[in-house]
């Protein structure tokens, strides 16, 4: 994960005290990294409108410049060399994409919209071009957790986990936080319709809270981490990571992503995407695949 070099935070126009703005002036100077900030709005013209190219063109130029002051008074308080970027899109995610690949970046940031005006996040998710930080709370996090996942031996599975233990480790270093990790017990009687009778039998035949927190605790532990800091309930991930994030009073949540089907999907494949919606907290999420297999 570290050294980050480029961060780059996602502003809402006209909204002068943004979590995702504190939090970046505070990941930036913990990180030692570069900030640049992008600045998105729609065009002035009514989205249903079909524009002739020039026409559209004078709708952008138009809505950059009107909120052009707003920006610069905004970087008034930003750390020296603060880069900054205006565009006026109806294409967001597209958009945000494009600049994290021009700038290099390495590290992104956005903030909580307001329901009925946010935009459409899948396109971002599923194509993440840098691990990204969803923040929700102004103040930078204290308490982190990494949210783990079993039931898939294969090489994607162990490096969401990996990548996610590795960032849980460095920034709890960085921030001089506290650490837990979470995760959710599979319940027998759900793997029946996903996996078959003879393998639900053959599974609920083991002692398999047992073996499930004794191969969380070996994860946890070759990453110097406390067997105390696992936290296990029974359940549907995306129905327990919430309530432990709750009850942990967890500040950020660290989850990694990875599309899957079948039984892999049931654990990991779009709980990211579930999960998010019923969490308050700042949830950091993961692309594996910028991780080497570890064993």
């Amino acid at each position: 994960m570290f050294p980050i070099k480029t961060l780059l935070v996602v502003l809402q126009a006209g909204h002068d005290d943004q979590p995702a703005w504190r939090q970046a002036q505070a990941w930036a100077r913990v990180l030692g990294a570069h900030l640049e900030v992008l600045l998105l709005v729609l065009p002035d013209a009514h989205e249903a409108l079909d524009l002739a190219p020039g026409l559209e063109e004078a709708a952008t130029r138009a809505a950059e410049t009107a909120h052009r002051p707003w920006l610069e008074q905004l970087l008034r308080e930003a750390p020296p060399g603060t880069g900054q970027t205006l565009v006026a899109t109806r294409h967001w995610a597209e958009t945000v994409l494009h600049e994290c690949y021009r700038l290099e970046v390495e590290f992104l940031m956005i903030g909580e919209y307001a329901e009925g005006v946010a935009p459409d996040m899948k396109p971002l998710l599923r194509k993440l071009p840098a691990p990204l930080y969803i923040a929700r709370r102004p103040g930078a996090p204290r308490r982190f957790a990494a949210a783990l996942g079993i039931g898939a031996e294969d090489a994607p599975h162990r490096l969401v986990n990996h990548a996610a233990l590795e960032h849980l480790v460095a920034l709890v270093l960085k921030f001089r936080g506290e650490a837990r990790v979470l995760s959710a017990l599979p319940n027998p009687v759900e793997l029946v319709p996903l996996m078959g009778d003879a393998y639900a039998a053959s599974y609920v035949s083991t002692d398999l809270e047992a073996a499930y927190r004794e191969n969380l605790g070996e994860q946890i532990t070759r990453f110097g981490l406390a067997p105390t800091a696992l936290v296990v309930a029974a359940g549907r991930p995306d129905m327990v990571l919430p309530e432990l994030v709750k009850s942990e009073g967890i500040d950020c949540l660290i989850l990694g992503t990875v599309c899957r089907t079948g039984f892999a999907a049931f654990w990991l494949g779009n709980t990211a995407e579930d999960v998010l919606p019923r969490v308050d907290c700042d949830v950091l999420l993961l692309r594996p695949q910028d991780y080497f297999d570890p064993n």
